[in-house]
């Protein structure tokens, strides 16, 4: 029971994080598009966008589910987990012309590049987190030897 309210907390900041992202861009496209306020439906699709991107997250980056899966392998199942949720979202709640091909190419290709830069920027922070992670260590295996 107290691994599983670990799965939950974990699943509830990732979808948190991704709720206020989503958000956020949201608000910032409604004010390019002259409009006051985003509505109600398109919030409640959000948090139901948040938690599948939270809990697929979660999934793909718990080292208790795929033990020996490499990160582009996780990135992968990320990736064509959140397209196709976001591309069912897209025809259910018709974000644009689902009739037209091009409105599809231009769907997913604006997905790539933002999943792209999503990943790179968090390849990014965490590097930057290693790297300061090995300063530390370095650190303290030096007090340790001068001890």
């Amino acid at each position: 029971m107290k691994r599983f309210m670990q799965y939950v907390a974990a699943i509830k900041t990732v979808t948190a994080f991704a709720f206020t992202g989503a958000i956020m861009l949201l608000t910032v496209a409604a004010m390019f598009l002259g409009k006051d306020a985003i509505s109600i439906g398109i919030i409640w699709q959000t948090v139901f966008l948040a938690l599948i991107f939270g809990t697929a997250q979660f999934v793909c980056f718990s080292e208790n589910i795929f033990t020996k899966l490499r990160t582009p392998g996780r990135l992968t199942i990320l990736s064509v987990v959140t397209l196709a949720a976001l591309s069912i979202f897209a025809a259910v709640f018709k974000w644009f012309d689902i009739g037209n091909a091009i409105n599809w190419l231009v769907f997913a290709g604006v997905y790539a590049v933002i999943f792209l830069i999503a990943t790179t920027a968090l390849r990014m922070v965490f590097r930057v987190g290693e790297l300061r992670y090995n300063e530390l260590l370095v650190a303290y295996k030096s007090r340790q030897t001068d001890n």
